[in-house]
């Protein structure tokens, strides 16, 4: 800190002399805060992430494209890549023989594989893909699945094997086994398979996948349920198979993901849901967590020391994803689960909002996230909402409106973003609400309101960025909707837009607008807007100069402009376009509380300002000090 500290000093005593300060406030959303204890994790989609602990009590995660070593402070200790490089982590859990940590993950080829990495030895040591040849599964899109326990020093994973319809393998392997084919150590009868865990001390394996199962006086032959079996695939007893817990609603349901952790059994769904169950598979009490959306489809429940006699217990849960993980308390006492810490990062920042009242939202791959502005950077958030916000809000006084992706980020590829209203208010299960159709075009950038004191017709302004122009529609500000029958180019006299991004509607119906290197006040006219002014520099000097890429935000006379390529954000009155402040060097990206990496959103409320450090994957806070 002290380092940090001093590091800040001399980059304002290196900086030019201004009127004004923009001082960091504090970083959301990156546990790791800044510098070397950042951490980092890979941008790609659909990758899952398990957690091992060691005797040092530090956490061993996914970062992707590399294993994070993490204290329990959410600070990294160490980070080792992945041989060959292009290879990524893909393993709902990570599993622990003698020393060396072992987990699921795929090759730059696509072919998926067990990769071992050392937990002690040299600092600069990697993780690498085992000679083993994983079974072929009769459908490529169930996954292997790993046990976090071993047996016996092999590891135990379950399969759908191909040319076994209707089986479950059960796998016995030794990390040190040659390359060859496979065998099942057992077969079970049953198909996709959920999870996996070894009650060590019992010699007990307990699967989860769908089986046949006696209910409701008929038998069923795909239920999902959790069995239980000895090391050479015989009953624990007759009370096994047990169906798995049920949710309230689909497209929610427990699938036998189970995880053993704590001296119970855990089962997780989509959307956030968990259950705690009791040895024999029974509710102990059952479903605790539902609609949880920042923990997505918690993939592994680990717990962290020995707990003998506590009645609460110290928990990581990790998710369909490398980019968070969760510390949690579980309370006997009182049967609830409570979050306590946010270990992880944002990698991909869609959107980002600040309040009058303090609210933070991010958008990130795949929920909306809430903080408030006091908040620290390992706080859980407050709220998490299905939908994904891909431009700035509009705020009224308790709630905003954006246009978003729905479910993930990766929805944009099959249809274009919906008009959708968030809070930070408690509200239904998916929290977000759609307010329209999908728009005419696919990738909305900026997004600004210009709304009349008492009249509640607005004009809806948003930069196309496929179309490279200024979009308008008429919006009904009760309901906040927009009208899409009626979205229409915005004429911009004498000039020609290259790369528009944000737009702000000022209150005298003049706007600005960025586009590319230049920040450009537009009059309104009869049939079109006119430029009035043009903003790219404040002097001579090159540093000076902004650069190619921008992203701004506006209240009052104050405009915050985020300059990505030069790693800056400047404060600027745009009443007089007099540079007030800067924060961060110009041209020098860093990682420490002086420093931004190609920041690119920006958010600005009265003297607090929120700016997406997409480079170091956490969101800095600011205030300015006129």
């Amino acid at each position: 800190m002290w380092t940090e500290a001093a590091a800040y000093l001399l980059t304002l005593l290196a900086s030019p002399a201004f009127a004004a300060s923009l001082l960091p406030a504090g970083v959301l959303g990156n546990s790791g805060e800044s510098g070397q204890s950042l951490l980092l994790a890979s941008r790609s989609s659909g990758l899952s992430s398990g957690v091992a602990v060691d005797g040092d009590l530090t956490l061993w995660l996914s970062g992707g494209d590399a294993v994070n070593r993490v204290a329990l402070d959410g600070r990294l200790i160490e980070r080792f890549p992945l041989g060959p490089p292009g290879s990524l982590i893909d393993s709902r859990t990570f599993a622990v023989v003698g020393d060396t940590l072992c987990f699921l993950g795929r090759l730059p080829s696509g072919e998926r594989r067990l990769f071992a990495l050392p937990m002690a030895g040299e600092p600069n040591r990697a993780a690498s893909a085992l000679p083993i040849k994983l079974p072929e599964r009769s459908r490529d899109w169930m996954p292997h699945i790993l046990a976090p326990q071993s047996l016996d020093g092999r590891l135990v994973l379950v399969a759908e094997p191909k040319g076994l319809d209707g089986q479950l393998g059960v796998y016995l392997i030794s990390p040190d086994d040659p390359g060859t084919d496979l065998q099942p150590a057992f077969t079970l009868p049953g198909q996709y398979p959920g999870g996996v865990a070894v009650d060590v001390e019992r010699r007990i394996i307990y699967v989860g996948a769908s089986f046949g199962l006696f209910v409701g006086g008929e038998t069923h032959s795909d239920v999902y349920a959790i069995t239980a079996v000895t090391p050479d695939g015989q009953p624990v007893s007759a009370d096994f198979p047990v169906a798995c817990t049920k949710t309230p609603a689909i497209p929610t349901e427990f699938r036998g993901f189970i995880s053993l952790a704590g001296g119970a059994l855990w089962d997780a769904a989509w959307y956030g849901f968990l259950a705690r169950l009791d040895l024999q598979g029974r509710g102990a009490p059952g479903r605790i967590i539902q609609w949880h959306h920042d923990l997505g489809y918690p993939t592994q429940i680990a717990g962290i020391a020995p707990e003998l006699g506590s009645p609460r217990q110290l928990l990581c849960l990790t998710t369909a994803g490398p980019d968070a993980s969760y510390l949690a308390h579980w309370e006997t006492s009182t049967e609830q689960l409570s979050l306590v810490r946010r270990l992880g990062c944002v990698p991909t920042i869609a959107s980002l909002g600040l309040s009058a009242d303090g609210w933070v939202t991010v958008g990130t791959a795949r929920t909306q996230l809430w903080w408030p502005w006091e908040a620290g950077p390992d706080a859980p958030p407050e709220k998490a909402e299905l939908h994904i916000a891909v431009t700035p809000v509009h705020w009224e006084p308790d709630r905003c409106f954006a246009f978003a992706a729905q479910y993930n980020l990766d929805d944009l590829e099959k249809r274009n973003p919906v008009g959708t209203i968030f809070s930070p208010r408690a509200g239904d299960r998916n929290e977000a609400r759609r307010v329209t159709d999908p728009i005419p075009f696919k990738h909305p950038v900026g997004l600004s309101v210009a709304a009349k004191p008492g009249d509640p017709n607005s004009t809806l302004y948003v930069t196309d960025g496929d179309a490279k122009q200024l979009q308008r529609t008429s919006m009904w500000l009760p309901e906040l909707k927009p009208d899409n029958a009626k979205w229409e180019p915005a004429p911009i006299t004498g000039v020609d837009l290259s790369s528009p991004t944000d737009v702000v509607a000022l209150t005298d119906g003049r706007l600005l607008l960025a586009d590319a290197s230049r920040i450009l006040l537009l009059e309104p006219g009869e049939s079109a807007f006119t430029v009035a002014h043009t903003f790219e520099r404040w002097g001579d000097a090159p540093a000076e100069r902004l650069g190619p890429s921008l992203r701004f935000a506006v209240d009052g006379p104050w405009l915050l402009v985020s300059d990505t390529q030069r790693h800056r954000v400047v404060w600027v009155d745009w009443t007089s376009w007099t540079v007030l402040a800067q924060f961060g060097a110009t041209d020098a990206p860093g990682s420490d509380r002086a420093h931004l990496n190609s920041p690119t959103l920006v958010a600005l409320s009265g003297a607090k300002a929120v700016v997406a450090d997409t480079g170091n994957q956490r969101a800095v806070k600011l205030e300015l000090l006129p």
